[in-house]
């Protein structure tokens, strides 16, 4: 079920927009919570985890983007739904999703559902991340592994490629991660996930210890519940040798 949190000040766009917005999901199972103010958005954010906001940027005389940039690296997605498209270029520099225009149409809410939804269906080209105060983004393509890090992530990037760094922390846990990515990266342990691409074998060690060799050199481990479906991926799309 997905969670998604609503903050409009006025009665009757609130109203529709509700409404565009549990039609957009076509009878899939949402719980949606409408807020009319900044301080209450901040309060129930700071107790719920969501995955999807929409949020309009005039609140009470307030501006959104209060609440946006404090929260932006969390793990959901922002839809802005404001009339200040003015400030269109502003949202997307700061990493939202999609920016509504206000009047707004069942047809572009359906797109701007249609969007989110598409980053769980391997779209995203780039991670957002957030780096001294400004909104990063990183080319899927440099990841070479990720790994868990309690409610956060470490994103390490291919050096060689990247002058972002080597390793990255990401506000969004290993599970939120790799729902924006396709079905090329691969959870391979509790504490790791990696694109395919980057194994070049699997190795097996005395005392039934799995790793995987990566063409960088490094060894990551394989837990022993992800082995079978981590052959298969290999098998079907590598010639390198399987641990046995």
């Amino acid at each position: 079920m997905k969670k998604i949190l609503m903050v409009e000040d006025e009665f009757m766009v609130a109203k529709r927009l509700k409404r565009f917005i549990e039609h957009a999901f076509n009878g899939q199972k949402i719980e949606l919570h409408t807020l009319t103010n900044l301080d209450d958005a901040h309060d129930y954010l700071a107790e719920h985890i969501i995955d999807l906001l929409f949020l309009d940027l005039n609140l009470q005389g307030r501006d959104g983007f209060e609440l946006l940039k404090q929260k932006l690296c969390e793990s959901f997605h922002t839809i802005i739904v404001s009339a200040n498209s003015d400030r269109a270029i502003e949202a997307f520099d700061i990493g939202v999703l999609d920016f509504v225009a206000k009047p707004f149409t069942q047809v572009r809410i359906q797109k701007a559902v249609n969007r989110y939804q598409q980053q769980f269906n391997g779209a995203c080209k780039y991670l957002t991340y957030k780096y001294l105060g400004k909104v990063k983004l990183l080319p899927v393509a440099e990841i070479l592994y990720i790994k868990a890090d309690g409610h956060y992530s470490n994103v390490v990037t291919k050096a060689s490629e990247s002058s972002l760094g080597h390793s990255i922390c990401h506000d969004k846990n290993l599970d939120k991660i790799l729902m924006l990515f396709n079905t090329d990266f691969i959870r391979i342990h509790r504490s790791f996930a990696l694109p395919l691409v980057n194994i070049q074998s699997l190795i097996s060690e005395e005392g039934s210890k799995y790793y995987v060799q990566l063409l960088s050199g490094e060894r990551l481990p394989v837990g022993r519940t992800r082995l079978k479906q981590l052959r298969a991926k290999i098998g079907s799309t590598k010639g390198c040798d399987l641990a046995k």
